[in-house]
């Protein structure tokens, strides 16, 4: 998309104080780090239609580039092309046993992060080769020295896992009624206290006419389709305007609903 077509787009009426209210909700301060899990529902072909890996990468870019904090991305489906090559990743994240001994033991910042891979954006990288438990071995112990941890799961089979390590849930569903309906299923089992679920539809082209507002009806986000998330690396500058505007939308859902679970409870 231009530069022009997307100042055109902003100057709607209306499109100012919408774009600075996701701002202003996207950079929210939060006291402690978030855990953000993704999981996507199966096809019923038995493969698993939601790309994950496209929504986590652009959704960790956005908060990355956004909050302007550290926030890393893990890799934790069995892929071959990863969340973190989605992002940009041009180099290895697989960690060695040296270095998860020593960020077993971090104590700030500089040694959580020693070692780790990153994009090109800024974003932290681990990979856990598509091994749940490993997830507890390489990232618990340097979690908290991170804004967001954002892990791909891939298919709900990790789904123990993902709701154990995670405080929020993102269900990622391709654009059909079987595949809303089960997102649903699956955000009630997940949604437990102190814990959260939304859901993204993905749309690549063939959802039926009306799902967007059984989506909406549903509470669930809708990312429409857009050629430039077709691409292996996703290139955010090449979006168009409604995909940018419906991953800012995303990222401040996110970061209200990690605030709502930090706000304590006010007693009646």
């Amino acid at each position: 998309m231009s530069a022009l077509a997307a100042v055109l787009h902003s100057a709607l009426p209306g499109r100012p104080e919408r774009l600075a209210g996701l701002d202003a909700a996207i950079r929210a301060p939060l006291p402690l780090s978030t855990s953000l899990g993704l999981l996507g529902v199966p096809a019923t072909d038995g493969g698993v239609a939601a790309p994950t890996a496209v929504v986590g990468a652009l959704l960790a870019r956005t908060l990355a580039g956004r909050r302007g904090r550290r926030v890393l991305a893990v890799a934790a489906a069995s892929e071959e092309n990863t969340m973190l090559q989605r992002a940009g990743l041009e180099e290895p994240a697989i960690p060695t046993a040296g270095q998860l001994a020593e960020r077993a033991g971090a104590r700030d910042s500089a040694q959580a992060t020693e070692g780790l891979a990153r994009t090109p954006s800024g974003l932290w990288a681990l990979d856990t080769e598509g091994t749940p438990g490993r997830w507890w071995e390489a990232v618990a112990p340097i979690s908290r020295f991170f804004d967001f941890v954002v892990t791909d799961w891939g298919a709900p089979a990790a789904l123990d896992d993902a709701r154990a390590a995670s405080a929020l849930t993102v269900v990622v569903t391709a654009a059909d009624r079987a595949g809303l309906q089960a997102a649903v299923d699956l955000r009630a089992r997940i949604q437990a206290p102190g814990t959260g679920c939304l859901i993204v539809v993905h749309d690549t082209g063939e959802g039926p006419r009306g799902l967007a507002e059984a989506a909406r009806v549903n509470d669930a986000a809708w990312l429409g389709a857009d050629p430039a998330l077709a691409s292996e690396c996703p290139d955010p500058a090449r979006l168009r305007y409604r995909t940018r505007l419906a991953l800012l939308d995303l990222a401040a859902r996110v970061v209200t609903a990690a605030g709502a679970r930090h706000a304590p409870e006010v007693s009646s």
